[in-house]
């Protein structure tokens, strides 16, 4: 131990050692107290064998098996950290270069990205119906008129 931290550290981590063993030793000393010591963690012992047994053992060795690949799983996490940190700040330089470049474009006074927006995307040519029928109902007027 050689700085402040270290101390902490040190002392800190006894510390919470102690105090679960002290916890752990009056829970203890509670059930010897009892007149039948440790009867409830005995017959919920004898309860949970008696409920495997009913149900059978496929979901308990499911169980064993998750617990048994956990440190895989976990080390595939640690393994795919380094990628998906290479990606993330991939995604967000190329994020700034095209932010970039946009600025520059629209400095020099041309816009070079493209800002389609899914609300004025008028797929059927509804500016151009719009355009024919009022061009259409111009001339019923006109004929209209023609005819009085």
């Amino acid at each position: 131990m050689h700085t402040l931290v270290d101390f902490l550290t040190r002392v800190k981590g006894v510390e919470y050692i102690i105090s679960v063993a002290f916890i752990a030793a009056f829970i203890i000393y509670l059930e010897v107290l009892k007149p039948k010591p440790f009867k409830t963690l005995v017959s919920s012992g004898k309860e949970d064998l008696s409920f495997l047994k009913e149900r059978g053992y496929r979901n308990t060795i499911k169980t064993i098996g998750w617990i048994l690949a956990a440190p895989f799983i976990g080390l595939f996490y640690v393994v795919s950290l380094p990628f998906i940190f290479v990606y993330a700040v991939g995604i967000t330089l190329l994020d700034k270069a095209v932010a970039g470049l946009e600025s520059i474009f629209t400095l020099a006074g041309k816009n070079v990205i493209f800002g389609w927006r899914p609300q004025e995307a008028y797929f059927a040519g509804r500016k151009r119906k719009k355009a024919k029928a009022g061009k259409e109902k111009e001339e019923k007027k006109e004929e209209g008129e023609e005819k009085e």
